[in-house]
Protein backbone atom coordinates (compact mmCIF):
# COMPACT_ATOMS: atom_id res chain seq x y z
CA UNK A 1 0.00 0.00 0.00
CA UNK A 2 1.64 3.19 -1.43
CA UNK A 3 1.14 6.12 1.26
CA UNK A 4 -0.15 9.61 -0.08
CA UNK A 5 1.44 12.73 0.12
CA UNK A 6 -1.75 14.00 2.04
CA UNK A 7 -0.65 11.18 4.42
CA UNK A 8 2.94 11.90 5.21
CA UNK A 9 2.53 15.06 5.01
CA UNK A 10 0.25 14.81 8.13
CA UNK A 11 3.12 13.06 9.60
CA UNK A 12 5.67 15.78 8.81
CA UNK A 13 4.02 18.29 9.76
CA UNK A 14 1.90 17.49 12.88
CA UNK A 15 4.21 14.50 14.22
CA UNK A 16 8.16 15.87 13.07
CA UNK A 17 7.48 19.21 12.76
CA UNK A 18 7.30 22.27 15.38
CA UNK A 19 3.59 23.24 15.71
CA UNK A 20 3.22 27.25 14.81
CA UNK A 21 2.57 27.87 18.58
CA UNK A 22 5.47 25.96 19.62
CA UNK A 23 7.86 27.30 17.28
CA UNK A 24 6.79 30.95 17.63
CA UNK A 25 8.08 30.41 21.46
CA UNK A 26 11.35 28.89 20.40
CA UNK A 27 11.89 31.73 17.48
CA UNK A 28 10.94 34.25 20.54
CA UNK A 29 13.79 32.99 22.50
CA UNK A 30 16.07 32.62 19.85
CA UNK A 31 15.40 36.23 18.34
CA UNK A 32 15.97 37.20 22.02
CA UNK A 33 19.49 35.71 22.29
CA UNK A 34 20.55 36.89 19.09
CA UNK A 35 19.18 40.65 20.39
CA UNK A 36 20.78 40.30 23.54
CA UNK A 37 24.08 39.19 21.74
CA UNK A 38 23.93 42.31 19.43
CA UNK A 39 23.51 45.08 21.59
CA UNK A 40 26.30 43.90 23.58
CA UNK A 41 28.66 43.57 20.54
CA UNK A 42 27.72 47.41 19.20
CA UNK A 43 28.24 48.19 22.87
CA UNK A 44 31.51 46.60 23.44
CA UNK A 45 34.22 47.27 20.51
CA UNK A 46 36.84 44.96 21.78
CA UNK A 47 34.78 41.74 22.04
CA UNK A 48 36.23 41.47 18.03
CA UNK A 49 32.60 40.50 16.87
CA UNK A 50 31.11 42.18 14.17
CA UNK A 51 27.49 40.40 13.63
CA UNK A 52 25.53 37.27 14.43
CA UNK A 53 23.16 35.07 11.97
CA UNK A 54 20.88 32.01 12.46
CA UNK A 55 21.39 28.95 10.08
CA UNK A 56 21.33 25.74 10.06
CA UNK A 57 17.91 23.35 10.07
CA UNK A 58 15.45 25.67 12.07
CA UNK A 59 15.97 28.36 9.59
CA UNK A 60 16.05 25.98 6.67
CA UNK A 61 12.79 25.00 8.02
CA UNK A 62 13.55 21.16 8.65
CA UNK A 63 13.93 20.92 11.93
CA UNK A 64 12.70 18.07 13.91
CA UNK A 65 10.86 18.98 17.34
CA UNK A 66 12.57 17.15 20.16
CA UNK A 67 11.88 13.45 20.93
CA UNK A 68 13.13 10.50 22.19
CA UNK A 69 16.23 12.47 23.49
CA UNK A 70 17.06 14.53 20.73
CA UNK A 71 17.70 17.57 21.20
CA UNK A 72 16.66 21.19 19.30
CA UNK A 73 19.08 22.15 16.22
CA UNK A 74 19.86 25.47 16.95
CA UNK A 75 23.06 27.42 14.82
CA UNK A 76 24.43 30.96 15.15
CA UNK A 77 26.47 31.97 13.00
CA UNK A 78 29.21 34.67 14.81
CA UNK A 79 31.52 36.59 12.82
CA UNK A 80 35.41 37.26 14.54
CA UNK A 81 36.73 40.56 13.81
CA UNK A 82 40.14 38.76 13.92
CA UNK A 83 43.14 37.61 11.65
CA UNK A 84 42.45 34.89 9.18
CA UNK A 85 45.88 33.56 10.90
CA UNK A 86 43.98 32.57 13.91
CA UNK A 87 41.18 30.51 12.01
CA UNK A 88 42.63 27.10 13.44
CA UNK A 89 43.16 28.34 16.64
CA UNK A 90 40.02 26.92 18.10
CA UNK A 91 40.65 28.07 21.83
CA UNK A 92 40.58 31.82 21.19
CA UNK A 93 38.21 31.62 18.70
CA UNK A 94 35.90 30.09 21.68
CA UNK A 95 37.31 32.32 24.18
CA UNK A 96 35.99 35.21 22.37
CA UNK A 97 32.42 33.64 21.76
CA UNK A 98 32.54 32.74 25.96
CA UNK A 99 33.17 36.17 26.41
CA UNK A 100 30.44 37.11 24.61
CA UNK A 101 28.21 35.34 26.61
CA UNK A 102 29.68 35.64 30.07
CA UNK A 103 29.23 39.69 29.12
CA UNK A 104 25.70 39.07 28.57
CA UNK A 105 24.67 35.98 30.44
CA UNK A 106 27.06 36.82 33.68
CA UNK A 107 25.06 35.03 35.96
CA UNK A 108 24.59 31.99 34.35
CA UNK A 109 26.76 28.75 35.76
CA UNK A 110 29.80 27.82 34.14
CA UNK A 111 28.65 24.08 32.82
CA UNK A 112 25.70 26.25 30.92
CA UNK A 113 28.71 27.19 27.84
CA UNK A 114 29.74 23.71 26.45
CA UNK A 115 32.76 23.99 24.24
CA UNK A 116 33.35 21.08 21.39
CA UNK A 117 35.61 21.23 18.85
CA UNK A 118 33.74 23.37 16.56
CA UNK A 119 31.12 25.21 18.58
CA UNK A 120 30.34 26.83 21.85
CA UNK A 121 27.38 26.02 23.06
CA UNK A 122 24.69 27.69 25.42
CA UNK A 123 21.78 25.80 27.33
CA UNK A 124 18.85 27.44 28.35
CA UNK A 125 17.80 24.93 31.62
CA UNK A 126 13.90 26.87 31.78
CA UNK A 127 13.28 25.86 28.32
CA UNK A 128 15.38 23.21 27.44
CA UNK A 129 16.54 25.17 23.91
CA UNK A 130 20.28 24.58 23.45
CA UNK A 131 22.26 27.29 20.95
CA UNK A 132 25.33 26.08 18.94
CA UNK A 133 27.38 28.79 18.17
CA UNK A 134 29.61 28.65 15.40
CA UNK A 135 32.82 31.12 15.12
CA UNK A 136 34.27 32.37 11.80
CA UNK A 137 36.10 34.66 10.12
CA UNK A 138 34.89 36.70 7.06
CA UNK A 139 37.77 37.14 4.49
CA UNK A 140 37.63 39.65 1.16
CA UNK A 141 37.39 37.74 -1.65
CA UNK A 142 35.75 35.70 -2.32
CA UNK A 143 32.77 37.80 -1.11
CA UNK A 144 30.35 36.20 1.77
CA UNK A 145 33.17 33.44 2.27
CA UNK A 146 34.25 33.00 5.94
CA UNK A 147 36.89 30.89 7.40
CA UNK A 148 35.32 27.72 9.70
CA UNK A 149 37.00 25.41 12.32
CA UNK A 150 37.08 21.89 11.32
CA UNK A 151 34.61 19.94 13.07
CA UNK A 152 37.27 17.26 14.56
CA UNK A 153 39.23 20.27 15.67
CA UNK A 154 43.03 21.02 14.31
CA UNK A 155 41.99 23.14 11.22
CA UNK A 156 39.64 25.11 9.40
CA UNK A 157 37.93 24.89 6.04
CA UNK A 158 36.64 28.28 3.52
CA UNK A 159 32.85 28.04 2.81
CA UNK A 160 29.89 30.46 2.82
CA UNK A 161 26.86 30.00 5.54
CA UNK A 162 24.81 32.71 3.43
CA UNK A 163 25.62 30.35 0.01
CA UNK A 164 24.54 27.28 1.57
CA UNK A 165 21.45 28.51 2.68
CA UNK A 166 20.79 30.26 -0.61
CA UNK A 167 21.55 26.87 -1.82
CA UNK A 168 19.08 24.72 -0.22
CA UNK A 169 16.34 27.46 -0.11
CA UNK A 170 16.57 27.45 -3.85
CA UNK A 171 16.39 23.67 -4.13
CA UNK A 172 13.03 24.14 -1.77
CA UNK A 173 11.59 26.20 -4.58
CA UNK A 174 12.22 23.89 -7.19
CA UNK A 175 11.11 20.65 -4.80
CA UNK A 176 7.70 21.55 -2.94
CA UNK A 177 8.65 18.34 -1.48
CA UNK A 178 11.95 19.09 -0.13
CA UNK A 179 11.61 19.68 3.29
CA UNK A 180 8.89 16.56 4.31
CA UNK A 181 11.71 14.63 2.37
CA UNK A 182 14.73 15.49 4.27
CA UNK A 183 12.59 15.48 7.73
CA UNK A 184 11.53 12.25 7.02
CA UNK A 185 15.27 11.31 6.09
CA UNK A 186 16.52 12.93 9.55
CA UNK A 187 13.84 10.93 11.40
CA UNK A 188 15.26 7.49 10.11
CA UNK A 189 18.59 8.43 10.46
CA UNK A 190 17.77 8.90 14.07
CA UNK A 191 15.94 5.62 14.53
CA UNK A 192 18.65 4.29 12.86
CA UNK A 193 21.22 5.51 15.15
CA UNK A 194 23.11 7.14 12.10
CA UNK A 195 23.39 10.53 14.23
CA UNK A 196 26.96 10.57 14.62
CA UNK A 197 27.55 9.44 11.34
CA UNK A 198 24.91 11.65 9.11
CA UNK A 199 24.60 15.07 9.56
CA UNK A 200 21.45 17.48 8.40
CA UNK A 201 23.69 18.69 5.91
CA UNK A 202 25.03 15.46 4.48
CA UNK A 203 21.34 14.49 3.93
CA UNK A 204 20.43 17.77 2.72
CA UNK A 205 23.07 17.53 -0.24
CA UNK A 206 22.06 13.74 -1.08
CA UNK A 207 18.83 14.93 -1.74
CA UNK A 208 20.06 17.77 -3.71
CA UNK A 209 22.24 15.62 -6.10
CA UNK A 210 19.20 13.61 -7.05
CA UNK A 211 16.96 16.37 -7.30
CA UNK A 212 19.32 17.44 -9.67
CA UNK A 213 20.13 14.52 -11.69
CA UNK A 214 16.58 13.10 -11.76
CA UNK A 215 13.87 16.21 -11.02
CA UNK A 216 11.88 16.94 -7.94
CA UNK A 217 10.30 13.39 -7.04
CA UNK A 218 6.22 13.71 -7.66
CA UNK A 219 5.61 11.97 -4.30
CA UNK A 220 6.96 12.50 -0.92
CA UNK A 221 7.20 8.28 -0.88
CA UNK A 222 8.66 8.37 -4.05
CA UNK A 223 11.33 11.12 -3.03
CA UNK A 224 12.33 9.59 0.79
CA UNK A 225 12.92 5.63 -1.36
CA UNK A 226 14.84 7.46 -4.05
CA UNK A 227 17.55 8.55 -1.42
CA UNK A 228 17.35 5.50 0.42
CA UNK A 229 17.57 3.21 -2.67
CA UNK A 230 20.76 5.81 -4.00
CA UNK A 231 22.61 5.33 -0.63
CA UNK A 232 21.61 1.37 -0.98
CA UNK A 233 22.98 0.98 -4.38
CA UNK A 234 25.75 3.59 -5.02
CA UNK A 235 27.04 2.59 -1.35
CA UNK A 236 27.99 5.47 -1.32
CA UNK A 237 31.16 5.24 -3.05
CA UNK A 238 30.49 8.21 -5.97
CA UNK A 239 31.28 11.77 -5.25
CA UNK A 240 29.01 14.08 -5.36
CA UNK A 241 29.62 17.63 -6.21
CA UNK A 242 27.84 21.08 -7.32
CA UNK A 243 28.78 22.79 -10.32
CA UNK A 244 28.48 26.54 -8.85
CA UNK A 245 30.76 25.60 -6.00
CA UNK A 246 34.27 27.45 -6.35
CA UNK A 247 37.72 26.16 -6.80
CA UNK A 248 38.14 21.78 -7.30
CA UNK A 249 37.53 18.99 -5.66
CA UNK A 250 40.71 17.56 -3.98
CA UNK A 251 41.69 13.87 -5.07
CA UNK A 252 41.24 11.70 -1.71
CA UNK A 253 41.30 8.61 -0.18
CA UNK A 254 37.82 9.33 1.81
CA UNK A 255 35.44 6.36 1.99
CA UNK A 256 32.95 9.10 1.26
CA UNK A 257 33.00 12.48 -0.85
CA UNK A 258 30.38 14.52 -0.42
CA UNK A 259 31.36 18.25 -1.06
CA UNK A 260 29.84 21.78 -0.32
CA UNK A 261 28.02 22.97 -2.43
CA UNK A 262 30.03 26.61 -1.97
CA UNK A 263 33.41 25.05 -2.40
CA UNK A 264 34.77 22.10 -3.97
CA UNK A 265 37.82 21.67 -1.98
CA UNK A 266 35.29 20.49 0.92
CA UNK A 267 34.54 16.98 1.68
CA UNK A 268 31.48 17.85 4.49
CA UNK A 269 32.01 13.56 4.96
CA UNK A 270 35.27 13.47 5.23
CA UNK A 271 35.28 12.39 8.76
CA UNK A 272 33.49 9.06 7.87
CA UNK A 273 35.63 5.94 7.99
CA UNK A 274 35.07 2.73 5.95
CA UNK A 275 33.01 1.58 8.78
CA UNK A 276 30.12 4.45 9.05
CA UNK A 277 30.29 3.79 4.78
CA UNK A 278 29.42 0.37 5.22
CA UNK A 279 26.66 1.07 8.58
CA UNK A 280 24.73 3.60 6.81
CA UNK A 281 24.86 1.51 3.75
CA UNK A 282 23.63 -1.91 5.30
CA UNK A 283 21.00 0.19 7.53
CA UNK A 284 19.84 2.20 4.60
CA UNK A 285 18.98 -1.30 2.52
CA UNK A 286 17.85 -2.63 5.80
CA UNK A 287 15.03 0.67 5.51
CA UNK A 288 14.43 0.85 1.58
CA UNK A 289 13.66 -3.81 1.70
CA UNK A 290 10.99 -2.82 4.73
CA UNK A 291 9.21 0.07 2.93
CA UNK A 292 9.35 -1.30 -0.76
CA UNK A 293 7.80 -4.38 1.04
CA UNK A 294 4.54 -2.09 2.80
CA UNK A 295 4.14 -0.81 -0.79
CA UNK A 296 3.66 -4.44 -1.84
CA UNK A 297 1.08 -5.26 0.68
CA UNK A 298 -2.61 -4.43 0.59
CA UNK A 299 -3.28 -4.56 4.27
CA UNK A 300 -2.80 -1.37 5.22
CA UNK A 301 -2.16 -2.99 8.86
CA UNK A 302 0.92 -4.54 7.68
CA UNK A 303 2.03 -1.10 5.91
CA UNK A 304 1.77 0.87 9.33
CA UNK A 305 3.55 -2.21 10.96
CA UNK A 306 6.33 -1.41 8.10
CA UNK A 307 6.73 1.86 8.41
CA UNK A 308 6.55 2.08 12.25
CA UNK A 309 9.68 -0.92 11.97
CA UNK A 310 11.40 2.38 9.97
CA UNK A 311 10.24 5.65 11.56
CA UNK A 312 9.14 4.44 15.32
CA UNK A 313 5.78 3.87 17.14
CA UNK A 314 5.17 7.55 16.73
CA UNK A 315 4.52 7.28 13.05
CA UNK A 316 0.77 8.02 12.02
CA UNK A 317 -0.49 9.08 8.76
CA UNK A 318 -4.19 11.37 8.32
CA UNK A 319 -7.18 8.92 7.32
CA UNK A 320 -8.34 9.43 3.72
Amino acid sequence: MQLTDQQLGFYSENILAFSREDKRKYQSQIDNLKEKLTNAIHANSSLRITKINQAGSWRKGTALKPKDGFEIDIDLIVYLDVAEATRSDVSTLHGIIVGLLRDVYGSKASDDFKESKKTVGIEFRTSGLKVDLVPVIPVQSPADYVWQPEVGGGGSFLTSPTKQLGFVLALKDRDPRYTSVVRLLKRWRNMAELRDELSSFTLELICAHIVGTQGPPPRIEEGLLRVLTYIATTELKQPVSFADAIRSCPSTASPVRIFDPTNNENNVTSRLGEQERRTIVARAADALETLNYARTVDAKGTTMECWKEVFGPSFRIEEV
